[in-house]
């Protein structure tokens, strides 16, 4: 969790518990799916994944061009990096009526993803998808937000008057906001129904099942490193503990078949096969080419 100019960074594993501790006081019904269209992931510079240009560059960037439009400050509550990354808007807090659909502003949030998701633009990162869909599952529940088309609503769907057209309509809807290729479907609101509102309540029912923190890369890396650590020490103490109880190894059988009257049966530890030779080689005078 970073703070710095007019915006707080979180990852998207301190974003629920940073939301819980929030202290909600206006009336927050709906919210808003929107992409930037510009920053985009060539603006920002994109290589497999990662991006050149400084985040907070690209934030007060933005804030600045909303600035010239004459608003108070930057337009939306929150913005979600190609990352996965999370940024709040300091100057446009929850408790803020956003500046996201003209008109329809009252009683929403506006959440912004950094990219270009028409058709023929910007495909969505893992990362910023698995963020995207948990953000807007961890709102959900903070605000008691039904999830379905009526509550999590695309800017596409509304005129320039902020009137509410239900659905994209080309030529009637305001913008193709939040894409026409958005999560890999479109902006259509049989898209919503059919891939981002499942993904969302999927999210939710695995927050509310008590695992509402996705891991960060690094976290997945430990686990994996973990995982491998547990499972080389498996395979050690399952060779130790074949050795515990072996049947005699080649390279013990003449000192068995000498001490043979003298023992109960043909297993024993790799320890007493071990002495077992060396008693042997004491017996019959043999001593190791070393001496």
């Amino acid at each position: 969790m970073i703070s710095k100019g007019n915006f707080l960074l979180l990852e998207p594993s301190e974003f629920k518990r940073w939301l819980d501790k929030q202290k909600i006081t206006r009336s927050i019904y709906k919210l808003q799916v929107h992409h930037t269209a510009a920053p985009n992931y060539s603006t920002r510079q994109m290589v497999n994944g990662i991006a050149k240009q400084d985040v907070w560059k690209c934030l007060e960037g933005m804030r600045s061009y909303h600035l010239s439009q004459g608003w108070s400050g930057t337009g939306q509550n929150i913005t979600v990096l190609e990352d996965g990354r999370i940024a709040i808007s300091l100057d446009r807090n929850l408790n803020k009526t956003p500046a996201g659909i003209k008109g329809a502003n009252t009683g929403a949030l506006c959440i912004e993803i950094i990219g270009n998701f028409d058709q023929g633009g910007d495909t969505m990162t893992a990362a910023q998808k698995q963020a995207v869909v948990h953000l807007y599952a961890c709102l959900a529940f903070k605000l008691n937000i039904p999830i379905d088309t009526s509550h999590i609503v695309y800017h596409a769907w509304y005129t320039d008057s902020g009137a509410w057209l239900g659905d994209y309509q080309k030529g009637k809807s305001s913008k193709t906001c939040p894409g026409t290729k958005f999560f890999g479907d479109g902006n259509t609101r049989s898209a919503a129904e059919r891939g981002f509102i499942p993904a969302i309540k999927t999210e939710l029912k695995r927050i509310k099942e008590g695992d509402g923190d996705p891991m960060t890369s690094e976290e997945k890396k430990q686990m994996e490193e973990l995982k491998a650590t547990v499972e080389s020490q498996a395979k050690w103490i399952a060779v130790q503990k074949a050795k515990e109880n072996m049947e005699c190894p080649k390279w013990a059988e003449s000192a068995y078949e000498f001490y043979k009257p003298y023992i109960a049966d043909s297993k024993g530890s790799y320890d007493f096969w071990r002495q077992l030779v060396i008693n042997y080689r004491k017996e019959v005078g043999f001593k190791s080419q070393s001496q």
